[in-house]
């Protein structure tokens, strides 16, 4: 399986979930679970490009520009926020901000660690995880920021894989310890299955051959806030 056919996937399940965000009244429950297969993958496919590009100094201006770009129809379609105005671009902002902090750890580690030991090299991390988390509260804030690094900093396939699994339930640890505090029957059969959901992408990912296939980078970029822009204009318009 090669880069574009994770994208695919990647880009279907998150519009899936976005869907089910917009319409939770028309589109049942099942949308959020096949939408966690989604971040997972982008999360390795960032990382991935980071270990292979020539210019990381481009990527991380073109994470940035998409940022700025589909903040407005993020906040419209998934937040509520009032058209035209109510956007607000440094509070619960778009993936695009979280992977654009996860970049800039790996590009800051990378420039520290040709001087300094990796130790010193793993701290700003650290504080754009926060800025993430507390400042931006970016999509999936700072445990975004923290898996993007991780799988790039882990080069072994098996290992990265292990941690990738972990880290993908992790997402939703909440449930466990509302499980156990209120009972097990507090959380519906339904919501269970994004456990299992997440770690589809660690089965997606372990056959990844390591090939680009067709580009198209542009095309994926664009996704976001294309199909955003659409589901904000059926929400208010149609």
């Amino acid at each position: 399986m090669n880069a574009f056919a994770l994208k695919i996937i990647a880009l279907v399940t998150m519009i899936i979930d976005h869907i089910g965000v917009v319409f939770p009244e028309t589109f049942g429950f099942e949308f959020r679970v096949i939408g966690r297969v989604a971040f997972p993958i982008y999360v390795f496919l960032i990382a991935e490009g980071f270990r292979h590009t020539k210019s990381p100094g481009k990527f991380l201006a073109r994470l940035f520009a998409f940022a700025m770009l589909s903040e407005p129809v993020f906040d419209w379609a998934l937040l509520g926020a009032s058209f035209p105005w109510g956007v607000n671009f440094l509070a619960e902002t778009n993936i695009f901000y979280t992977l654009f902090l996860g970049g800039a750890a790996i590009v800051v580690y990378e420039k520290i660690r040709e001087k300094f030991d990796s130790v010193v090299a793993i701290l700003p991390m650290f504080v754009l995880a926060g800025l993430a988390e507390v400042v931006l509260t970016s999509d999936y804030g700072a445990y975004g920021v923290v898996f993007i690094f991780i799988m790039y900093v882990i080069k072994r396939k098996n290992f990265s894989l292990a941690v990738m699994a972990v880290l993908c339930v992790w997402q939703h640890e909440w449930m466990l310890r509302e499980a156990f505090s209120y009972g097990f029957d507090t959380i519906a059969p339904i919501v269970w299955l994004m456990i299992p959901a997440t770690l589809v992408p660690v089965l997606l990912v372990a056959f990844y051959n390591g090939k680009r296939g067709p580009g198209l980078k542009w095309f994926f970029y664009a996704s976001y806030p294309v199909h955003l822009a659409v589901l904000a204009v059926v929400l208010y318009v149609v």
